[in-house]
C-alpha cells in the first residue's frame, strides 16, 4: 500500500506537502489588495456624497429658520420691510462652509388690504455655488402701519 500516516495525522501520498505555502499567500494577498483598490473609488465617492448631504441639510435647516421668522413677523407694511431690511448673519460650519440666508419681498401695496405678499428666502454655499436651498411663502398683510 503506497500510503502512510503523515507527519501531520492526516492519510496521503508519501512525502507529500500540506498546507499553503509562500507563493500561495503572496498570490492571495495581492489578489485582496486588487479587490480593495477597485473598491477606493466607491468609497471616495460615497464620502463626497455625503460631505453634501451635510452641507444642504444645514442649507435647509436655515432656510427653515428663516420660514420660521416669517412667521414671528407683524402683519404690516412697516413689519415686513422691517424684517426684509434685518441684517442676516451668516454661519460657518465646522467643515468651513460659510452660510448666507437671504430674504426677498414683495413690494406693499399701497391700498387695498387685506393684501398677500410673496416672500422669498434662501440659503446659499459660499464654497459650493451650486447649492441654493429656499422657498417661497405668502404672507396676509393687513395694514400699512
Amino acid at each position: 500500500m503506497g500510503t502512510r500516516r503523515g507527519a501531520r495525522g492526516s492519510w496521503g501520498p508519501a512525502g507529500r506537502d500540506e498546507g499553503f505555502g509562500l507563493v500561495e499567500i503572496m498570490i492571495s494577498m495581492f489578489l485582496l489588495t486588487i479587490l480593495a483598490v477597485s473598491f477606493l473609488p466607491l468609497l471616495i465617492d460615497s464620502l463626497k456624497t455625503t460631505v453634501r448631504n451635510a452641507t444642504i441639510a444645514t442649507a435647509t435647516q436655515l432656510a427653515s429658520e428663516q420660514l420660521d421668522a416669517v412667521a414671528l413677523i407683524p402683519r404690516t407694511c412697516a413689519g415686513l420691510d422691517a424684517f426684509e431690511s434685518a441684517a442676516l448673519p451668516t454661519l460657518t460650519d465646522e467643515r468651513g462652509n460659510v452660510f448666507t440666508p437671504h430674504r426677498n419681498a414683495s413690494t406693499c401695496p399701497t391700498s387695498g388690504y387685506p393684501a398677500s405678499i410673496a416672500v422669498e428666502v434662501w440659503v446659499t454655499v459660499d464654497s459650493d455655488p451650486a447649492i441654493r436651498v429656499g422657498s417661497t411663502t405668502t404672507v396676509i398683510i393687513e395694514s400699512a402701519s
